[in-house]
């Protein structure tokens, strides 16, 4: 903003000037500031466009602070809602009657109807639509005498296409669409991806990330520089780095992947201590700050993990080839040694470049069959096996020393889609955590605070996992809410610790309130993040953390890696210059709204195939829990994790109101209560929406699986 706008901003954020139309106004400001009037005159007009001024009458301008407006980009959900981010505090949610006629993506000016109240979102207006996103709109298409229309999946607005510029799009086919005019106050596009029918395989996946603006594939600059690299490791181009290829140490993944970033060693010292090793890819080596690979992984920010299918951060040249610690090749990694003792306290690390050669890829079922006494698979891995047992011994101390500072384990498994070779979904498993994945896990975690407390102490830029202290009036509800299941609690809303909550779950194991009381407490703590400085991690216990180990999939790992590198190398210069802090900033605010999108795709996927999975169960009755309830009804969570909502509207024997406190509704004849068993009957299931709807059967003393 240059410096006029920035004078005529002071003004009309302190008083309103009495004027008639924009000229006006500029005879007014150049008589105050003593400027040029065409230049006065078109900096108002760059600043009503920017959203910075508003018409809030006929002819009379004032500031948007003034006025009380914030500016934003929209997303919309389904045509149905939308909210407002402005980068400073919660969304602002805007009802569909206030969306103005308003395409996702777009920037808005927002009047704010209401403020944040009770952890709830400000609630908000569209009153102008500042920026039209017009590339990437997903909607359906159809024919009408002549002309091609687009009904956008999240907008209201018909966006009118010329035949010639509909790609041979069908009727009902699913596409993707750029406006290329706006004629007359309706938008002119043309398609730019035919997606197709959502009946056809893969269709349907094709369609959820255009939504949400992912690509699936590279651009072709960032394939040919993945080809470029080379795919074999050459120990003697690398004389300064630590030859590991003689020791002892192997993956452990899942069957399927093919991203192999970390590999772990251990051996137990004459004295009882442990020497861990953690060896993780070293990526950094291959993608260079602001080379071409590196661009296109700060877009991306992380691989996104779906069904069967991934979308790499990374090419596959460097995914699943050089980068990849796959079995029985050199490779290059950053390795931290560990000395830990036997109450799982860290004595003594190390962290330096290295060459590995993994001696083996296991995957976590064959490692929890050796963990278990399985013989066979014993006598196959005897190489290993005592590596193993001496592993999971060393993974439970690590994980009684996580939990006597009060780390909080939440039990609450996530459904898995199996789908068909078609892509149609034939079953619902829970995934648990096992001895074996619990080994990978509490290694990495341990590794990641060893990481983050050592660049802590250098103070140089670094990247970190925070987790702060949820807020205290979030924490009262949650304590509010469990009172009136009868559970007693030590902890203070406003100086609430983990050991607290810990001493929550803890008390409740094994009991009926147990998932519902997991479920609130979870939606009850903030979300963690990355962070350019060290806050710590609450959910963990730990003073230190950051993401380290899993460079190949996660931006700030790779950003981490780097900086270590530089340190190793003794760059420091170059590690205290601005540059490097305002880009370890802008590094941690790309990946955390990144991760957020991955999130919000993988979520949106699985809803979708689950939603798809119980359309063949409509009029059947199942069990479930109430885990959710709000003015509109409550939502049921059945056995196999997929949810839905028994709306109000469709429950008898009286009117029924919603009580915050206890998270019921309530009648003059009874109550829904959260965490209550109930069966239900499926009454619908909308695609699109991703929405399952239920009919009310009756109350339950005990949960059965039945889908």
């Amino acid at each position: 903003m240059n410096e006029l706008k920035r004078k005529i901003l002071e003004i009309l954020d302190e008083k309103f000037l009495n004027h008639k139309g924009i000229n006006k106004l500029a005879e007014i400001l150049c008589k105050i500031i003593g400027s040029d009037y065409e230049q006065t005159l078109q900096a108002l007009v760059e600043l009503e466009q920017e959203g910075e001024i508003f018409e809030f009458v006929k002819h009379k301008y004032a500031s948007s602070k003034n006025l009380g407006l914030v500016k934003g980009k929209l997303s919309i959900n389904n045509g149905k809602f939308g909210f407002v981010s402005t980068g400073v505090g919660k969304d602002i949610f805007v009802a569909k009657r206030n969306l103005l006629k308003s395409f996702d993506g777009d920037t808005v000016l927002v009047k704010i109807l209401s403020g944040e109240y009770q952890g709830k979102n400000p609630e908000g207006k569209v009153v102008k639509i500042l920026l039209h996103n017009s590339t990437g709109i997903v909607g359906t298409f159809s024919l009408f005498r002549g002309y091609g229309y687009v009904e956008p999946d999240r907008s209201e607005m018909q966006i009118k296409v010329p035949l010639a510029s509909s790609m041979g799009a069908k009727d009902g086919d699913k596409v993707v669409v750029d406006i290329v005019s706006i004629k007359s106050g309706v938008p002119v596009g043309k398609i730019t991806e035919v997606i197709g029918n959502l009946n056809e395989k893969g269709n349907d996946v094709k369609w959820l990330l255009r939504q949400y603006k992912v690509r699936d594939t590279f651009p072709q600059n960032v394939v040919d520089c993945a080809k470029r690299v080379p795919q074999e490791v050459d120990i003697k181009n690398y004389p300064q780095r630590r030859d590991l290829t003689g020791e002892l140490l192997f993956t452990i993944d899942g069957k399927d992947a093919k991203d192999l970033d970390d590999a772990v060693s251990l051996k137990k010292n004459d004295d009882g201590t442990y020497l861990l090793g953690v060896h993780i890819a070293d990526v950094g080596e291959y993608v260079r700050l602001d080379s071409t690979l590196d661009k296109e992984a700060y877009t991306r920010g992380t691989s996104i993990y779906f069904l069967d299918y991934v979308i790499p951060m990374l090419p596959k040249e460097l995914s699943n080839g050089i980068c990849s610690l796959n079995e029985g090749v050199p490779r290059l990694a950053l390795s931290v040694l560990m000395t830990i003792d036997k109450e799982g306290n860290v004595t003594n690390s190390e962290i330096f470049e290295s060459v590995i050669k993994s001696k083996h890829r296991l995957n976590y079922d064959e490692v929890l069959e050796v963990l278990e006494g399985n013989k066979k698979t014993q006598k196959r891995l005897s190489d290993v096996t005592p590596m193993l047992l001496d592993m999971l011994e060393l993974s439970n101390i690590l994980d009684a020393r996580r939990k006597k500072f009060g780390s909080l384990d939440f039990d609450l498994p996530e459904g898995e889609v199996l789908t068909d070779e078609n892509g149609k979904p034939t079953q619902i498993i829970k995934r648990k955590a096992t001895k074996s994945t619990k080994i990978i896990e509490t290694f990495m975690v341990v590794a990641n605070e060893v990481v983050a407390k050592t660049f802590d102490k250098l103070k140089i830029p670094f990247v970190y996992r925070v987790h702060e202290k949820p807020d205290s009036e979030k924490m009262q509800s949650f304590y509010n809410f469990i009172n009136t299941f009868g559970i007693s609690h030590k902890g203070d809303n406003k100086e609430v610790e983990p050991k607290d909550l810990q001493e929550i779950l803890n008390s409740i194991k094994g009991q009926d309130a147990e998932e519902v009381v997991n479920m609130i407490m979870l939606r009850s703590l903030k979300k963690a993040k990355y962070f350019e400085k060290c806050l710590g991690h609450f959910g963990m216990a730990l003073t230190y953390y950051c993401h380290f180990t899993s460079p190949i999939r996660r931006y700030p790992d790779l950003t981490i890696h780097r900086i270590i590198k530089e340190y190793l190398h003794g760059n420091n210069a170059f590690l205290s210059s601005p540059k490097m802090l305002d880009f370890v900033i802008k590094a941690s605010v790309q990946s955390s709204n990144q991760e957020k999108l991955s999130e919000d795709v993988e979520r949106a996927i699985t809803d979708y195939k689950k939603c798809e999975y119980m359309s063949g169960f409509v009029g059947e009755c199942f069990d479930g829990i109430i885990s959710g309830v709000t003015q509109r009804g409550f939502f049921v969570e059945l056995e196999n994790t997929c949810e839905g909502l028994v709306p109000v509207s469709s429950l008898k024997n009286g009117f029924y109101e919603f009580d915050e406190k206890t998270l019921s509704l309530v009648s003059s004849v009874g109550r829904f209560r959260i965490g209550e068993k109930v069966e239900v009957r499926v009454a619908s299931c909308n695609l699109p929406d991703r929405k399952i709807n239920f009919e009310f059967v009756k109350k339950l003393n005990s949960t059965k699986s039945r889908a």
